[in-house]
């Protein structure tokens, strides 16, 4: 019991950094939605930017959990694969809209992956409402399969498609942090 508590401890300790990244995908994904022409024409930059953070604070969260996660290297694997991804967008603004919607759905179905495999690790101990986690990296996995199947389906569809995945991302990440929070406050009530 007392090395879950520790592993529980440690998991958790910067549960914020989902808290943060979450928060600005959903501000992302509402400017998004609100100005779908100008997104259009600076989807690219913004989605490379927020690409970018996110593989930072991904990487920041695996460094500082290595110890205590069995899994840290997926999220370190998903911190680098957004940073190269931001990177490899911000290098090429004027990529092909085929080539950007392939390379944002591909980036959101590993994501989705991610939040899956996340949420059953939270199952695995014992975390309640681990089944909306699951949900979440359900839905976004399907947006983003949408979004690889057909890049050529119009400049209204992607934009609508990636900035709802992107929302999705954004409350996963939210909630996610908030079970952590939650676990955190337990594991500190254990030790006393």
């Amino acid at each position: 019991m007392t090395n879950v508590i520790s592993k529980l401890k440690g998991t958790v300790k910067n549960w914020w950094v989902f808290l943060i990244v979450g928060v600005l995908l959903i501000i992302a994904s509402i400017w998004i939605f609100r100005t779908p022409i100008e997104s259009f024409i600076n989807l690219a930059l913004i989605f490379s930017v927020l690409i970018l953070i996110s593989g930072v604070f991904s990487i920041i969260f695996a460094f500082t959990n290595k110890d205590k996660i069995e899994n840290w290297g997926l999220y370190l694997v998903g911190g680098i694969l957004d940073v190269v991804v931001g990177f490899i967008l911000l290098s090429y603004p004027g990529i092909t809209l085929v080539v950007f919607s392939l390379f944002i759905g591909f980036w959101l179905m590993f994501r989705g992956f991610n939040t899956i495999s996340t949420s059953l690790e939270l199952k695995k101990e014992g975390v309640m409402n681990w089944g909306w986690i699951l949900l979440f990296g359900v839905l976004i996995t399907i947006f983003a399969f949408m979004s690889i199947v057909n890049p050529l389906i119009g400049a209204s569809y992607l934009v609508f498609t990636l900035a709802f995945s992107i929302f999705l991302l954004g409350i996963a990440n939210i909630f996610l942090s908030l079970q952590l929070r939650k676990v955190k406050s337990a594991v500190k009530d254990i030790n006393g």
